[in-house]
């Protein structure tokens, strides 16, 4: 396979779960300002999406709502806006058109249609809620499509493992906005009851709220919350989860390598970590974990790419 194919279906990935994670951030932050704890933060609240979208934002300047859903839903020059991601997933399909299912080609184009073609005026005012929903959707369609209309040989490997490392680093991004929001919101956790919503928040944006009361059977913490999304085996969405499903895939590869080679024990060691984390460790360390762990992450992104991307 050449290089450059298979650093498209990485990327294909890579978006499109960044696509997903971005929807239900959006989704489920903009309507906590619904619930009563969090009317009065409407400032806050706004600067929260954009700083999870990576834009860059005056704090004394005001923000307006309407600006906020255009700038991370429709705007063309935000990298990471859904518009933005959506079309890098279709653009990197198309490009390797000839090794994928129609079925998934169609989809993905589907999806892309669906984002530019959303109408800003109900986006805007009155259809964030479904633009949401039907983005995650579109995600789960693809995802689909990919596992039942493609062959699992190495060209379905990689777009799978672009999807788990994209996972991974969402997580990370995700907990670490989250527990910041928490300690300015409730002054450093004093705001037991404001606390408490957050972290439902934190765990209704990657899904896991039934999940965790299923397991935990109590109220969340900040120590039950990062447990389960970082450690938990057998959890989809965990960061131990996905990077064992990135150590396996990586071992599916049919030019898969020594499994002591850097990258494969670079893999296998970071999914141990995250699968035996000491939490409070963690938790005490506060940023400075989050940060150590973005970097890991990048770190094993960049060894893929060393190591199945160069170009010749």
């Amino acid at each position: 396979m050449l290089a450059r194919v298979a650093n498209s279906l990485f990327w294909i990935g890579r978006y499109i779960e960044r696509s997903e994670h971005l929807a239900r951030y959006l989704k489920v932050e903009y309507l906590s300002l619904m619930d009563t704890p969090m009317m009065q933060n409407k400032p806050f609240v706004y600067r929260s999406i954009l700083m999870m979208y990576g834009i860059e934002i005056d704090p004394n300047a005001p923000i307006e709502d309407q600006d906020v859903l255009v700038k991370v839903g429709k705007d063309t020059s935000i990298p990471n806006s859904l518009l933005s991601t959506v079309y890098a997933a279709r653009e990197n399909a198309r490009s390797v058109r000839y090794t994928i299912s129609t079925e998934l080609w169609e989809v993905i184009n589907q999806y892309y249609l669906f984002v530019r073609d959303y109408p800003a005026a109900d986006y805007q005012t009155r259809g964030l809620y479904n633009f949401t929903v039907q983005a995650a959707k579109h995600c789960a369609l693809i995802r689909s499509y990919l596992d039942h209309t493609l062959v699992h040989d190495d060209i379905w490997v990689f777009i799978e493992m672009g999807i788990y490392l994209e996972r991974s680093a969402q997580v990370i991004r995700i907990l670490r906005s989250k527990l910041n929001d928490i300690s300015i919101l409730t002054e450093h956790g004093a705001n037991i009851p404001l606390r408490r919503y957050q972290l439902t928040i934190t765990l209704k944006v990657l899904e896991a709220l039934d999940m965790h009361r299923r397991i935990f059977q109590k109220d969340q913490t900040e120590a039950s919350v990062c447990a389960f999304l970082l450690s938990h085996p057998r959890f989809p969405r965990s960061m131990a989860y996905s990077l064992k499903r990135v150590q396996d895939l990586l071992g599916m590869l049919s030019f898969s390598s020594d499994p002591n080679e850097p990258l494969m024990f670079q893999a296998g060691k970071l999914a141990c970590h995250f699968r035996f984390l000491e939490v409070e460790e963690a938790l005490a360390e506060g940023n400075a974990f989050f940060d150590r762990a973005s970097a890991q992450i990048f770190s094993l992104n960049d060894l893929i790419e060393q190591k199945y991307f160069q170009f010749s």
